[in-house]
């Protein structure tokens, strides 16, 4: 598990071990409320998927607003996901900093040599977001997501 204490973001901000208690906090963005219509159990699926110890929540003057996490594929590999609340963009400088900081530690402390993402091509925000997290893309993946839309592979090494 990553040491979160060493990881600073300011002082209204923190990130904290996911729990996915924090999940019945969320109030969806568009994008992900198109997968809750789709998958209704849309948050189980995430909380199941959740590695406890590859997982975090990134909380705005106490409320959720971002849960986000890696899946190893196997070693070596992994694969970001990201849970966005509405309320992120008031928090999206340091939403970016704090994951760039854990994403580098589970990077290092993991021994992680390809994080890959998939990201929906009309989702310009969380597109913009995966690169200011250094990850670049690779391909589109057709009617990929489970409402099947496009997707892009992105990557990070």
């Amino acid at each position: 598990m990553i040491d979160l204490s060493t990881i600073r973001v300011n002082p209204f901000v923190s990130i904290v071990p996911f729990h996915p208690t924090h999940l019945s906090k969320f109030k969806l963005k568009p994008f992900e409320l198109e997968y809750y219509r789709v998958m209704p159990n849309y948050f189980e699926y995430i909380a199941q998927m959740a590695d406890s110890r590859m997982s975090w929540t990134v909380v705005g003057r106490g409320r959720p607003v971002c849960c986000f996490g890696l899946w190893q594929l196997w070693d070596g590999v992994a694969e970001a996901w990201m849970l966005p609340d509405e309320e992120i963009d008031k928090y999206a400088i340091s939403v970016t900093r704090g994951a760039r900081r854990v994403l580098a530690k589970a990077i290092q402390d993991i021994g992680i040599k390809r994080l890959q993402i998939a990201v929906r091509v009309q989702n310009d925000t969380a597109y913009k977001f995966a690169e200011a997290l250094y990850f670049k893309t690779e391909c589109v993946m057709k009617h990929y997501g489970p409402e099947g839309a496009d997707y892009y592979l992105m990557a990070r090494y």
